[in-house]
């Protein structure tokens, strides 16, 4: 089960909130079982806006997640902190990581429209060229993509990389030029963005 969080923080209470998240993914990843993922970045451009990406091993361990008083305590904590919260369940098209992450990764953040009738197409496209950056690519270190449930032609990517020049060696591959070429017709519209990791959560497998 995939959660995406888009949220806006107050631009004055942006350092608590990075406490509270750190904390909080700390003791999530620590006493819950169920959660395998959970990555919260800002974009560089605008600290304030925040994403959070959860990834559980079932609906059940996310309703436990709910409960638990971690989670309570980083709710309480944190409600007079965030201006606007937008919630989304995703669906995965490819979710995929290195089994280790630096501190401080190279991460991009992209949310991509696709023409309904070319959907299909696209999430095969994207997943193999996912699969294969994710294989032939030491600096590609992990690269989560989804779709929201109620509009799936609206994509969300969380990407993470060993540092910037394994970011452009990456834009630069065979199998990363083969995608967009396939695909550049499928793609009605495009956001691109540079992240900065709050606190990158992920259980060793």
């Amino acid at each position: 089960m995939v959660r995406l969080a888009e949220l806006e923080v107050d631009a004055a209470q942006v350092e608590a909130f990075r406490a509270a998240a750190r904390e909080h993914v700390q003791a999530a990843l620590a006493a819950e079982r169920g959660l395998l993922v959970m990555h919260a970045v800002a974009e560089k451009d605008d600290p304030a806006c925040i994403r959070v990406l959860e990834i559980y091993v079932d609906e059940q361990a996310y309703r436990s997640h709910l409960q638990a008083p971690h989670f309570e305590r980083f709710r309480s904590s944190t409600q007079g902190l965030i201006r606007q919260r937008r919630l989304h369940d995703a669906t995965p098209v490819l979710l995929g990581a290195k089994q280790r992450l630096p501190a401080d990764p190279h991460v991009r953040l992209a949310d991509l429209e696709i023409a309904p009738a070319h959907l299909d197409a696209y999430k095969a496209a994207v997943s193999e060229e996912i699969a294969d950056s994710l294989r032939l690519e030491p600096g590609v270190l992990a690269i989560y993509s989804v779709s929201l449930v109620g509009s799936p032609n609206q994509l969300r990517f969380l990407e993470l990389y060993a540092d910037d020049a394994a970011y452009r060696r990456h834009i630069r591959s065979p199998h990363f030029l083969k995608y967009v070429e396939a695909t550049n017709p499928m793609i009605v519209s495009r956001k691109l963005m540079e992240a900065a990791p709050i606190i990158l959560g992920l259980k060793p497998g």
